[in-house]
């Protein structure tokens, strides 16, 4: 038993430093990306070869992420297409009373409506100028979108949604999310002007480099 345990061992030392330099390698080819942005892990997470997928950090008492969701993000997406992947994640952040409509966010992601919640969020807090904070707010907001009112306030009342922020938090801060709206790409590379003319500049990038290494391994 001793010596298959050394065995084991040694054979992650040796696999260990080969991961290192791939990584090493991967990292030295994104280093040429265009724009501003971070590396916050030493490759990527979850990436596909023909798309980036973007994951997006946002707070609904934010107003900037109101203007990332309504404004900046769109046009990308239609830009791009199937090329680009967006996932909205509830990052309470931006104000101590941001952890309810991020629980309410998170519990109507479980009922198939969290596109729904995240747009009526948005719209009635700066929109409508509703206190989306509250639960007389909340109530409005559910209705809107046809989640029974009622049915919300007695899952926020028995702790729902809390599991997923925990979740979501400890996510954000992983990627060394210390702002909102955070934008991730490919799960490790962190946008730090969130322009559109920087994302543009990534994302082609980005989207250049995969078409590029799926050319060299189709010659191969």
């Amino acid at each position: 038993m001793l010596s298959m345990r050394l065995c084991f061992f040694l054979l992650c030392l040796l696999l260990v430093p080969l991961w290192s330099r791939a990584a090493d390698d991967l990292m030295d080819q994104y280093m040429s990306l265009p724009g501003s942005y971070s590396f916050v892990r030493r490759a990527p997470e979850g990436a596909t070869p023909d798309r980036v997928i973007m994951t997006v950090f946002e707070d609904f008492l934010c107003p900037h992420c109101y203007e990332a969701v309504t404004e900046t993000i769109p046009p990308l997406q239609e830009k791009y297409g199937d090329r680009l992947e967006v996932r909205f994640i509830g990052y309470p952040f931006a104000d101590p009373q941001s952890r309810l409509p991020a629980r309410a966010y998170a519990i109507a992601q479980e009922m198939g409506l969290g596109e729904q919640m995240q747009r009526a969020l948005f719209h009635a807090r700066f929109a409508e100028q509703l206190d989306t904070a509250s639960r007389d707010g909340l109530a409005r907001v559910a209705q809107s979108i046809g989640l029974d009112p009622e049915l919300l306030l007695v899952r926020l009342d028995e702790n729902g949604g809390n599991t997923e922020v925990e979740r979501d938090l400890a996510l954000g801060r992983s990627y060394h999310i210390d702002g909102v709206p955070g934008i991730i790409l490919d799960g490790w590379i962190r946008v730090n002007t969130l322009s559109q003319n920087n994302l543009i500049l990534i994302l082609d990038g980005m989207l250049e480099k995969k078409k590029h290494a799926g050319t060299t391994k189709a010659k191969k």
